[in-house]
């Protein structure tokens, strides 16, 4: 798990969202592969860390932020807990966040601020992602405020307009799930991060959660159904799935971040087969993976939040890794340029983009100071473009 423990190796991960049909159309034109000194250019920035990114309504480009530190507190140090409303939705194509979704339930829990963490668009409207779910609220959050949280968390928020609705509860279905297979983690579960989130062909969404370590199905009824655990690591730790993207085949590709400690190669894609429910391991050798997708001309990518293993011993300096869909060769893009990225974003040129800066440096285990305290404060959010 994350830092010292309680779910928190969900809090830093990202979300993949594969390319638009926008994106892709375009992209014939531009089939080259990536190289490795390929351009790094920051496209926005001011974001409240960014987690995940979408092409939207007319091609704007879109950010999922997770916010500053929550108002209500339970707890000192570490063991803090803050429950509120910072976390929002950002158009960020003019270079700065204008921000079309505010109030969107957020969590600090354990060092980090989770929340709006998802983030895709499919028939003509965006859905957001929560993390969490209303079961894991602790006793001490007032009646009004639980009231409100529990309408978010774990939810999948179909937005209209500047309001949300929650069309899905998957962090209920998963906790619940968890409450049920307690033996496949004894010493964590229950517990449910909703994290990652992809529209499934055909209709309704895939889903990974980070915490219950399961691939969802999400019906165009709401109805969330588990398809797969996702297994421990070779070496001890949990999975954490942290990203989502489905292949022209109809295949469902998951990544994982891991949890602590976990080496630089320990993190691998699996690929789920939907017709037959099989899950097997399609490439290995990543380190804390925090965001996934495909590319314009079929290569797969695979956002490193940092390269030394989750979490670091030093800064968390991260990568994108470029899997040529041909040979399955890889070229390492970025290398040293970014700083605890997240999400993945199929650009129309060809290029990608990445979220940067994502989380509070150093670590902050005081709540009420974290919005400004460290290197990276909750503001200094960035959009990247590779290419």
């Amino acid at each position: 798990m994350l830092f010292a423990g309680v779910a928190a190796a969900a809090a830093l991960v990202g979300v993949s969202a594969g390319p638009s049909a926008q994106a892709q159309a375009e992209s014939r034109h531009h089939p080259a592969h990536l190289t490795s000194n390929a351009p790094v250019t920051v496209v926005a920035s001011g974001l409240n860390s960014p987690r995940s990114l979408v092409w939207g309504p007319r091609g704007h480009l879109y950010a999922s932020e997770v916010g500053g530190a929550p108002d209500f507190c339970v707890g000192t140090g570490f063991p803090t807990k803050c429950f509120g409303f910072t976390g929002s939705v950002a158009d960020v194509s003019s270079g700065a966040p204008v921000r079309v979704v505010t109030g969107l339930a957020s969590n600090f829990n354990q060092e980090e601020v989770v929340g709006a963490n998802g983030l895709t668009y499919a028939n003509g409207h965006l859905y957001v992602l929560e993390t969490g779910s209303a079961q894991q609220i602790v006793p001490e959050v007032p009646a009004d405020l639980r009231s409100a949280l529990t309408k978010q968390y774990g939810g999948l928020l179909k937005v209209t307009g500047n309001s949300v609705k929650s069309v899905a509860n998957v962090g209920y279905v998963d906790y619940e799930w968890t409450k049920v297979h307690k033996d496949l983690n004894p010493e964590d579960f229950p517990e449910s991060n909703p994290y990652a989130v992809t529209p499934k062909p055909g209709g309704g969404f895939y889903t990974v959660n980070a915490a219950s370590n399961t691939l969802d199905s999400v019906d165009v009824w709401g109805n969330v159904h588990v398809l797969k655990y996702i297994p421990d690591t070779s070496t001890g730790p949990d999975a954490v799935p942290s990203c989502v993207a489905v292949g022209k085949d109809g295949s469902v590709y998951v990544g994982e971040i891991t949890g602590k400690p976990s080496s630089s190669t320990e993190a691998k894609i699996f690929k789920y087969a939907p017709r037959t429910g099989k899950l097997t391991v399609w490439q290995s050798g990543f380190s804390a993976i925090s965001g996934c997708g495909f590319g314009a001309n079929g290569d797969f990518y695979v956002t490193e939040f940092d390269t030394t293993g989750f979490l670091p011993t030093g800064d968390p300096i991260g990568d994108v890794v470029q899997i040529n869909h041909q040979d399955n060769s890889r070229t390492v893009l970025a290398s040293g340029k970014l700083f605890a990225p997240t999400g993945f974003l199929a650009g129309p040129d060809g290029s990608i983009y990445v979220a940067n800066k994502t989380m509070l440096w150093p670590a902050c285990d005081d709540a009420p100071a974290c919005t400004t305290s460290g290197t990276v404060t909750a503001h200094d959010g960035e959009i990247v473009k590779i290419g």
